[in-house]
């Protein structure tokens, strides 16, 4: 009887577990389309090599084009709430990257190589030959990696708290925890979805710090597009291999001869601003550091005129560069 009883006992506990992880995944599953109804795309949408891409292009076409890559873990409603208006008479392109936001990313292994070539295609296929990047933080890492592998087409860059040098620091266990088997695919499909907006709060939060996060941000920037467990995973891939990335192409950064205007605040507590921007501006031929006092990581949405003043001097000073190139070619 003892025995039968264990058996029982058993069978019971695992029909309740079964029952939590059915109710679990259901409410997981309303959770991922109440973010896709609440957060839906309002760009534009374009097949580049059989990837669909997400962007938004603003201001006048006929003006030298800006092109904004967005930090981790967010998307191009990001950079586009603090600066939208700022730049509104620039001609600017705000992208989702792949694989974040409403952007596809391509299958197979992907690193700001593969990242960078697809930017380059999508901006080939808009009809966009040279630009300006502005990247924020790990979007500053691949504004770098595309200036590295194409630098005849960009044509200066500013950066914004950017992550710059290897060796951050080991990514948060979660990111790597998502690609464990087993418990992987319960935190990318129903812990994260489930629980993740109160920490979307605190992240945003440690990203300001010490200055307040503006009123509505997270719906404004529509921060919950995170949550899905594609975007989740492909962001949990670009952290968890973050450090071997950056180890790869810092040592090349003074191959970059394109003016680098990097904007950085020394109360930044989620980068080291002296390790990523100073060093880093230190080695380029023609990069400077402007350090923002008591400004934390998400600078941009606080100080938008140093930001606008940034890009206002790299356009104009590659502008003019591009017009001694061609005075000089046509002497020849």
């Amino acid at each position: 009887m003892g025995e039968m009883s264990g058996l029982i006992g058993l069978g019971l506990l695992g029909l309740l577990l079964a029952l939590a992880m059915t109710a679990a995944g259901f409410i997981a599953s309303r959770k991922h389309k109440q973010i896709d109804e609440e957060h839906g795309p309002d760009a534009e949408f374009i097949d580049v090599g059989g990837t669909r891409l997400h962007y938004r292009q603003t201001g006048d076409t006929a003006l030298p084009a800006v092109l904004v890559l967005h930090g981790a873990a967010s998307n191009l409603e990001e950079p586009y709430a603090a600066l939208g208006e700022t730049l509104a008479d620039h001609h600017m392109i705000w992208l989702d990257r792949p694989g974040l936001g409403w952007s596809k990313r391509p299958d197979g292994h992907w690193n700001p190589e593969r990242e960078a070539a697809l930017i380059m295609e999508f901006l080939t296929a808009i009809g966009v030959e040279h630009v300006t990047i502005v990247g924020h933080s790990w979007g500053g890492a691949i504004a770098m990696r595309t200036a590295l592998d194409h630098p005849q087409r960009v044509r200066s860059l500013v950066l914004i708290a950017p992550a710059l040098g290897a060796w951050i620091g080991e990514a948060a266990w979660f990111n790597k925890a998502s690609f464990w088997p087993g418990i992987g695919p319960l935190i990318s499909r129903l812990i994260v979805p489930i629980t993740g907006r109160g920490q979307l709060e605190q992240g945003a939060i440690n990203a300001f710090h010490p200055e307040p996060v503006p009123d509505d941000y997270s719906r404004r920037t529509k921060l919950a597009l995170l949550l899905r467990p594609h975007t989740w995973l492909y962001n949990a891939a670009d952290m968890r291999d973050v450090n071997r990335h950056l180890e790869q192409q810092e040592p090349h950064y003074h191959r970059i001869e394109q003016r680098t205007i990097i904007l950085a605040g020394k109360a930044d507590t989620v980068l080291w601003s002296h390790r990523h921007s100073g060093v880093t501006a230190s080695r380029m031929p023609r990069g400077e550091l402007r350090y923002i006092k008591d400004a934390g990581h998400n600078l941009h949405h606080h100080r938008q005129v140093e930001v606008a003043q940034a890009i206002r001097e790299a356009i104009d000073e590659a502008e003019a560069l591009s017009n001694v190139l061609e005075i000089a070619d046509r002497s020849a």
